[in-house]
């Protein structure tokens, strides 16, 4: 038996990882349900309420803020159509054969 290690077989090595999840919403609702439950009993420190007030700010300008990006972007899409649909309806009614010259006078 001195070469036992010939007759071995290779096994799967097996790790015990348990993914964590993080639900970000999930952790602002547990936080806002505490504080309201403060706020009911009346146990919040003038530095309690500043800091909730603070959060609740910054919340409500990121949403402002998120809703103006996506108003710009969606605006600056459709101006954009406006422009291709305009040029490729003045192609149609004057003519392919304007496109070469359109091409040359803008280079």
């Amino acid at each position: 038996m001195k070469f036992k290690f010939l007759a071995n077989t290779i096994k799967n090595k097996r790790f015990d990882y348990a993914p964590m999840y993080y639900d970000q919403r999930k952790e602002r609702l547990k936080l806002k349900k505490k504080e309201f439950d403060r706020l009911e009993n009346k146990n919040l420190s003038d530095e309690d309420r500043k800091k909730i007030l603070r959060r609740n700010m910054q919340e409500s300008w990121s949403r402002t803020s998120n809703a103006q990006n996506q108003r710009s972007t969606s605006n600056f899409r459709v101006l954009l159509l406006i422009v291709i649909l305009l040029v490729l309806g003045y192609f149609v009614f004057n003519g392919i054969s304007e496109v070469d010259t359109v091409v040359k006078k803008l280079w």
